[in-house]
C-alpha cells in the first residue's frame, strides 16, 4: 500500500509564501513516487477539496497575522485530524516549523511525526531584537515580547519528532544551540526551486513593457515579504548611489506587507531623496511571479535572517546575478564571486557597490547568471529534494 504523509502547514498553493511552495512542490513530488498525501492548511474560508485520488487538501479558515493564525490553524487542525482519525490510515504527521505549535498534531496520529524547520522562534527573535522598535510590524512585536510562550510549543513538537528535516546547515546549527536537539535526530535538506517554472527570459523587453517598465529601465528587483529582517531599509540606503552612475536604474519591490509597513520604507525613499526610483508591486501572484524575476538585471536580498530562502533559489533558476547577505544558510548556497556576491548585512555601502559592478560589466554579470542557473540544476531541483526527503520518511518508519 502506497504511504500516507498529512502535511500541517500556515500556507498552501497559491496562495504561497516559502513555507507554502515548499509543501506544494514537495508534495506533488511524493504524489509521484506513489505517496498519497493529505494537506491541512490555512485559508479564507473552511473547505475540503479533493485534488485527485492521491492528493486531498483541507482549508481551514484562520485570521492573516502569522503567529496567530499558527495557533488558530493548530487548534483547527488538531480538530479536523480527530475527526478524521479512524479513516485518515496516516504514516507519516509532517508539520512545518515554526508555524505549527505542538498541539496541532493529536498524540499518537501517524505512525510517525517529521518535521520540517524553516526557521526558528528564538533565532528570529535574536535577529531582530537589535532593530528600532518603530520599524517592527505587529507579529514581529508579538515574537519579540513573547519568544519565551512561542517556543514552548515549538520545543513541544521537536521533542515529539521522531526526525527533523532542516533546511540549511545554519537551521541545524540553531536546533543544536538553542534546543539542544541532538545532531543524529536531524537531517539538513536544503530547499528546492521548480527549475521549468523560473528560467531566463526569452523576450526580456517584451514582458518589461508587459509589466509596465520601459525598454530602457535599469531594474534591480527584491522578493520578500516587508518584514524589518529582509533589511530594505539597506537596499533603500544603496539606491542614492547607484542612481547617481545609472539614473534609469529603478528598484522593485515585491511581498506582501501592511499599508503601514510599505508606508516607512517609502518615507525613508523620499528622506533620500530616491521615492521615485522605488516600486512597490505588492503581492505577485504566484503564476505571474516568473516573470517578475525575468525583468531584472540584478537581483537583491538584504536580509539579515533568513534560513535558505526560496527568494535566492528563484532568481538564481532565472538566471540572475545576485547580490545578497553572507546571513544564515544563503553561503551555502551562493558562491561568493562565482554565482552570486555576499556582502555584510546592513551594509548598503557594499550592495551599491556590487550591483554597480555588476551593471558596469554586462557580460560578467551574465557569466555569473549563467553559473546561478547551473548551480541550482545540479542542486536545487525538487526532484532531488524529495529523493532525500523520502529516505528521511523511511527512517522515521524504521
Amino acid at each position: 500500500m502506497a504511504p500516507k504523509v498529512c502535511f500541517i502547514s500556515p500556507e498552501y498553493w497559491p496562495l504561497t509564501g516559502g513555507t507554502g511552495s515548499y509543501v506544494y512542490y514537495l508534495s506533488n513530488e511524493l504524489l509521484k513516487n506513489n505517496y498519497k498525501i493529505h494537506v491541512v492548511t490555512g485559508s479564507n474560508q473552511t473547505c475540503d477539496v479533493k485534488v485527485n485520488s492521491q492528493l486531498d487538501v483541507s482549508f481551514l479558515k484562520i485570521p492573516k497575522m502569522p503567529v496567530i493564525k499558527s495557533f488558530m490553524l493548530a487548534g483547527n487542525s488538531y480538530l479536523k485530524l480527530n475527526s478524521v482519525r479512524n479513516s485518515a490510515n496516516v504514516d507519516i504527521m509532517h508539520p512545518q516549523l515554526p508555524l505549527t505549535p505542538s498541539f496541532a498534531v493529536p498524540p499518537h496520529f501517524g505512525k510517525a511525526l517529521v518535521c520540517t524547520v524553516h526557521s526558528t522562534w528564538k533565532g528570529e527573535s535574536e535577529a531582530i531584537r537589535g532593530e528600532p522598535y518603530s520599524r517592527l510590524n505587529a507579529n514581529e512585536k508579538f515574537l519579540v515580547s513573547f519568544n519565551w510562550f512561542l517556543r514552548f510549543f515549538e520545543e513541544g513538537i521537536l521533542n515529539r519528532a521522531r526526525k527533523i528535516i532542516a533546511v540549511s546547515h545554519f537551521t541545524k546549527w540553531e536546533l543544536t544551540k538553542y534546543y539542544k536537539i541532538p545532531e543524529g535526530k536531524i537531517q539538513v535538506i536544503h530547499n528546492g526551486v521548480d527549475i521549468r517554472k523560473f528560467k531566463p527570459a526569452n523576450n526580456k523587453p517584451r514582458i518589461k513593457s508587459e509589466l509596465g517598465f520601459k525598454p530602457d529601465d535599469i531594474l534591480i528587483v527584491s522578493v520578500g515579504r516587508l518584514y524589518a529582517r529582509k533589511g530594505l531599509f539597506t537596499l533603500i540606503e544603496s539606491m542614492p548611489t547607484i542612481t547617481k552612475r545609472f539614473p534609469k536604474a529603478k528598484f522593485v519591490i515585491s511581498g506582501k506587507g501592511q499599508s503601514d509597513e510599505m508606508n516607512k520604507l517609502i518615507a525613508h525613499a523620499d528622506k533620500l531623496g530616491v521615492k521615485n526610483k522605488i516600486v512597490f508591486t505588492g503581492y505577485y501572484p504566484d503564476k505571474k511571479l516568473p516573470k517578475l524575476y525575468q525583468i531584472a538585471d540584478v537581483f537583491a536580498f538584504s536580509t539579515f535572517y533568513e534560513h535558505h530562502p526560496f527568494a535566492v533559489l528563484e532568481a538564481l533558476s532565472t538566471g540572475l546575478p545576485v547580490v545578497t547577505t553572507t546571513v544564515g544558510g544563503i553561503p551555502e548556497t551562493i558562491d561568493n564571486g562565482r554565482n552570486g556576491f555576499l556582502v555584510e548585512p546592513f551594509n548598503e555601502r557594499q550592495f551599491a557597490d556590487r550591483i554597480l559592478y555588476l551593471l558596469e560589466h554586462p557580460q560578467e554579470a551574465s557569466n555569473m547568471g549563467s553559473l546561478a542557473r547551473k548551480t541550482v540544476e545540479d542542486r536545487f531541483d525538487w526532484r532531488i529534494v524529495v529523493k532525500d526527503a523520502i529516505k528521511v520518511y523511511e527512517q522515521a518508519l524504521s
